[in-house]
């Protein structure tokens, strides 16, 4: 299901232009070996392992083109890698990784495939969110050498590392922070070392006990507590 949500556009600054836009989310996904397994079940003499065997070696194809600049062909569409950035002068070259010099990936569905997804399109429409509500978009762990892992299993003493919106708490108050819960009940951490809007790292205690934990922040922008959750856990493991 593709959730839709309507929220303000930050590009539009004239109260007589469209002050609002939409923005869309996939409530599931579809992993490698479920694709797989899908496709097992469609009246096919693969297996399912011989399919994730396939997907194994389209992968390495894939990966390998991709990095020789080519667009691939699919049955439903095209995959080619796409470089943007800036320069002061038209002699300037292009450096990957230097400044803005990023490269993305753009995909197009082929006609036929974006018109079967069009007339057959599930999606439901979200309440608006509330200003100031708190968001949690993605969760790592922060490594020694500063970069971040989503392998979320970590020891006593590792950073917890939150992307989100609208994440700033008042740490004076015990009902707001970053929690994790299990079946033996809620942590509130207690020490962070980056407490921003868009990031907050929280450092997990030493008294916590290792295992799967839930994940979760409370804010209170205004009256009211905010709770943003994630659809991931962290696995506390012993040191």
């Amino acid at each position: 299901m593709l959730n839709i949500k309507t929220v303000k556009n930050p590009l539009v600054t004239d109260t007589e232009k469209d002050g609002y836009c939409f923005r869309s989310t996939c409530s599931q996904s579809l992993s490698t070996d479920k694709l797989a397994a899908e496709m097992a079940d469609y009246n096919s003499s693969f297996t399912q392992a011989d399919n994730i065997g396939m997907l194994n070696v389209l992968n390495t194809v894939v990966t390998k083109y991709l990095a020789k600049g080519y667009s691939i062909e699919f049955p439903f569409g095209n995959l080619r890698p796409n470089v943007t950035g800036t320069c002061a002068s038209i002699q300037d070259g292009f450096s990957l990784g230097s400044g803005n010099h990023q490269l993305s990936f753009l995909f197009n569905a082929d006609d036929e495939t974006a018109k079967t997804v069009r007339s057959s399109l599930e999606y439901r429409q979200l309440p608006p969110d509330i200003t100031g509500e708190s968001k949690i978009y993605r969760a790592t762990i922060l490594q020694s050498d500063a970069s971040e892992s989503a392998n979320l299993s970590a020891t006593a003493g590792k950073t917890l590392r939150l992307h989100g919106r609208n994440l700033t708490f008042d740490i004076a108050d015990s009902t707001q922070g970053v929690f994790l819960e299990n079946e033996s009940g809620l942590s509130r951490m207690a020490t962070y070392s980056r407490r921003g809007s868009n990031i907050v790292d929280a450092v997990i205690p030493a008294q916590l006990a290792a295992g799967n934990y839930s994940i979760s922040i409370v804010t209170k922008p205004g009256k009211t507590y905010f709770t943003a959750n994630i659809d991931a856990e962290i696995t506390i493991t012993a040191s």
